[in-house]
């Protein structure tokens, strides 16, 4: 009897260990087989290149020491730890060790192959199937422009359509009603945008099924329904006060008005908020319609002598809508989609049109190209090679994989588990932060819940923390253990509930939670940039300098300004974000002025460069800037530029006949732009502009074009310093670790300013054969009790979207090594600063007076 292979399965939180521990087994694996070349037959998939990285460098320091006969004291700990598991002699291992190595050198390229992304591995599975004229497709990361491209081919080519020009028109007359720009661009690009990500891949499949006549057929039918029992409810509002007109009974004789508020609502078809409220229902379930003190003795006889017939009404009334208003509820939020869904087959027209005339393959569709290919039951011919060439499996990051990964992976998986192979997977769903990129923590959490007949499993939790200091894991273990209780999912709940983790560092370790006082007039960024300057310069009169300090935020756009303070400071910057030239003032002004050398007798450009300048302070002038302006708007464009400058000109004649390059040169030695500050962004910028000139173009106007194009992407080139402060979003800090870690915005909103949608299940019966449709998420949903499937629906996704934040935060707190410090505002209940504080009330130390909390020493 053949004994089924193991699937381990491992919970690793942060700072456990991981890659330690993936090193170890992966070396295990190598060490245990008796032939050198074995790492041929073993795949490990990251999430990130920098985990591959990270993981080649890791191996093949490991297998460098231990074929040294003397193995240095940081690499002991585990070559003793391999020894015992692996039952071999010192010698043993060094010797098998060596010709590892060697085999490793020998094929390197072997080596480093195995050691991929998953996006990578799946790449080069899809290569390998493409026909001869796809080969050379150009592999596209980034998306955004693509998809602009998308929407302006699309606007431009439907105009002339008889047929879809008028569906664009009711679509920007339907938005008009609804008070927003009449516009549809933005509409169309985030329904591209849909069909592109793989979270959508498996609703958007079927809706493509879907032809524009199936759309027009649902639309009417949706229109026809909502209009009926709109007109249920108007007639049920005007038999009310018809009633009341007859019997001469007042509308505020009955308790609270709320009768009479009622049946206006229904009658004005105002009918998403449930109007059948609690305290109606109260009273009429005790028959009381007024209140016996203020009302007026012949109301009183009135309302008695109809009471059934008004008990009557309410109750047909309410019988209307409560059969009726799911069903209205769905129609009416589908009905603000469904027509610019209808355009769903002339998007993916534009999609594959563009694609083939530029010869590119989006990064995004791979894993759906790869599912398709599988489903269809003809396995790629690699696939029969990749089954007989990798025995053993890793796979790092597991909670981040989506659906369609781990299902085009799976296969090959079980087929090793089949053949006697191994299979090891680590995640951590606490550090799910990639749901919006397709991410399923689900897989994970389910994963080791679901029986295999053809293979084990294996479920263990890696509980020391080896990254951070006592008070740190401490504080850690305190607040998420608080946490778990904000969640009404069961099964986020016993993420964090069982998160606890064993301290393995010496005693020490700080934390520190700032609240701000009462900001009145002060800008809050700036408020909180000062006080994070002013807490590194405390940290620099310690033992810490500026690389042992990491600043983690949420967005780029934090990022930017905090990185753009410390530079303006002269404090040395290393980070992750992108510093966009187009922010600094410096660039807005030497862009301005191009744009009023093309365009001379463009006004508003030459105001837009006044106020410029007096944000620069580069006048001394205390005329106020109206005066100003009117005095020299109107002046030539040369005595214009005299008048700005005064003491140092910047004569036309200069300008004629001269590269942009130097254009530039002059601009900023005029206006005195360049100073010790601002060194990165200007030379970055002539950077920009010698890359132009390169390309063959010297036109003003092409250059301002290919600034418009390219300004959103182009960043300051920053290079490394070692001893510089890092400023890194949270998502780009995962897996790394710091000494000290400054959070200045600890109080983001769990709610999105964006719009965002969802799928929610319907009755096919009603909607012409679809069994799923897309609802944008609004607030109100969240006053819609009455309806189950809405209700869960809203629930759901306020569910999924507390715990993304949750796990950002986790991830943010997780990186520090011996100083954790956070910066907050007290804001709602939708934001992360209203749970920190909730902790200190749980933990009794919370005090109004008090704005600084700490744990542990500094």
């Amino acid at each position: 009897m053949i004994i089924p292979s193991t699937l381990k399965i491992y919970n690793a939180s942060a700072g456990s260990g991981k890659t330690f521990f993936l090193v170890k087994n992966y070396l295990y694996v190598l060490l245990k087989s008796p032939y050198p070349d074995e790492f041929k037959r073993v795949l490990a998939l990251t999430f990130t290149k920098k985990s591959s990285e990270e993981m080649k460098k890791r191996i093949l320091q490991c297998i460098k020491e231990f074929s040294n006969k003397i193995v240095k004291k940081e690499y002991y700990s585990l070559f003793d730890h391999l020894m015992k598991d692996l039952k071999f002699t010192k010698n043993q291992l060094y010797e098998r060790s060596q010709k590892i190595l060697y085999s490793i050198l020998y094929d390197f390229s072997s080596f480093s192959k195995n050691i991929s992304t998953i996006d990578k591995f799946t790449y080069n599975i899809v290569r390998s199937f493409i026909s001869n004229q796809e080969i050379n497709l150009e592999l596209k990361m980034d998306t955004y422009n693509f998809l602009l491209k998308i929407v302006d081919n699309l606007l431009h080519r439907l105009t002339y359509s008889e047929e879809w020009s008028n569906i664009l028109v009711q679509f920007s007359i339907d938005k008009l009603k609804e008070g927003k720009n009449w516009d549809i661009r933005k509409e169309l690009f985030q329904i591209a945008n849909l069909m592109l990500e793989e979270q959508n891949f498996f609703y958007i499949k079927k809706i493509k099924n879907y032809s524009l006549k199936n759309f027009i057929q649902l639309k009417n039918i949706l229109i026809k329904r909502t209009q009926k029992f709109e007109k249920k409810c108007k007639i049920q509002g005007d038999k009310f006060f018809l009633f009341l007109k007859k019997t001469s009974i007042k509308k505020n004789s009955f308790i609270y008005s709320e009768l009479p508020r009622l049946f206006k609502k229904l009658q004005i078809n105002n009918l998403f908020y449930n109007p059948f409220n609690e305290r109606v229902e109260k009273y009429f379930k005790k028959n009381i319609l007024y209140a016996k003190s203020s009302i007026q003795k012949n109301q009183k006889i009135l309302i008695e002598k109809n009471k059934n017939k008004i008990i009557s009404l309410y109750k047909k009334t309410k019988y209307i809508y409560i059969k009726n208003i799911s069903r209205y509820l769905l129609d009416k939020l589908f009905l603000k989609n469904i027509s610019i869904f209808s355009i769903i087959h002339e998007i993916e027209k534009e999609f594959n049109f563009i694609k083939n005339e530029n010869k590119i393959l989006l990064n995004i569709e791979l894993n759906k190209i790869l599912y398709e290919k599988i489903i269809q039951g003809t396995f790629p011919k690699i696939y029969e090679k990749i089954g007989i060439q990798y025995k053993h499996y890793f796979i790092d990051e597991f909670q981040d994989i989506s659906f369609l990964q781990w299902y085009n992976i799976k296969i090959l998986i079980e087929n090793a588990l089949s053949e006697n192979g191994s299979a090891m997977i680590v995640g951590d769903p606490k550090q799910s932060i990639y749901r919006w990129r397709g991410g399923d923590v689900q897989q994970f959490i389910f994963l080791k819940n679901i029986e295999s007949i053809s293979y084990n499993k294996k479920f263990k939790t890696l509980e020391t923390n080896f990254r951070s200091y006592e008070e740190i894991v401490k504080f850690n273990n305190s607040f998420y253990e608080y946490i778990s209780k904000i969640f009404y999912s069961n099964i986020y709940k016993n993420i964090y509930k069982n998160s606890k983790q064993k301290i393995f560092k010496k005693p020490g370790g700080y934390v520190e939670i700032n609240f701000l006082k009462s900001l009145k007039n002060k800008n809050y960024k700036e408020y909180i940039y000062l006080k994070v300057k002013n807490k590194i310069k405390k940290l620099l009169q310690k033992k810490y300098v500026l690389s042992d300090i990491s600043i983690l935020v949420r967005n780029n756009i934090e990022g930017h300004f905090l990185s753009e303070k410390l530079i303006e400071d002269g404090i040395n910057v290393n980070t992750s974000v992108s510093l966009l030239i187009k922010n600094h003032l410096e660039i807005q002004i030497i862009i301005n002025l191009f744009y009023i050398l093309a365009n001379p007798y463009c006004y508003q450009k030459r105001i837009t460069l006044i106020f410029l300048l007096f944000k620069k302070k580069f006048f001394c002038t205390k005329k106020k800037y109206h005066d100003f302006i009117i005095k020299i708007i109107f002046f030539p464009l040369d005595l214009f530029l005299k008048k700005i400058l005064s003491k140092n000109s910047l004569s036309l004649n200069k300008l004629y006949n001269k590269s942009i390059y130097n254009i530039s040169e002059e601009i900023i030695e005029s206006f005195r732009l360049l100073n010790k500050h601002n060194t990165v962004s200007i030379y970055s910028f002539l950077d920009f502009v010698y890359r132009f000139i390169k390309k063959g173009g010297n036109s003003i106007i092409d250059f301002l074009n290919y600034w418009e194009s390219n300004k959103e992407k182009e960043s300051i080139i920053i290079s490394e310093n070692k001893n510089a402060i890092r400023v890194m979003t949270i998502h780009k800090s995962k897996g790394l670790q710091f000494p000290v870690v400054i959070l200045p915005f600890t109080d983001w909103n769990f709610m999105s300013k964006n719009k965002e949608g969802s799928w929610i299940n319907v009755n096919p019966n009603l909607y012409h054969g679809l069994n799923t449709i897309y609802l944008e998420i609004e607030p109100y949903l969240k006053n819609i009790q009455h309806d189950k499937n809405i209700h869960n629906f809203y629930e759901n996704y306020l569910s999924n979207t507390v715990f993304d934040n949750i796990n950002l935060l986790y991830v943010a707190t997780t990186r520090s090594i011996e100083q954790l410090i956070l910066f907050s505002k007290l804001e709602n209940e939708k934001s992360v600063s209203f749970y920190i504080k909730n902790f200190l009330c749980e933990k009794k130390i919370w005090n109004d007076k008090k704005y600084q909390y700490s744990f542990g020493k500094k």
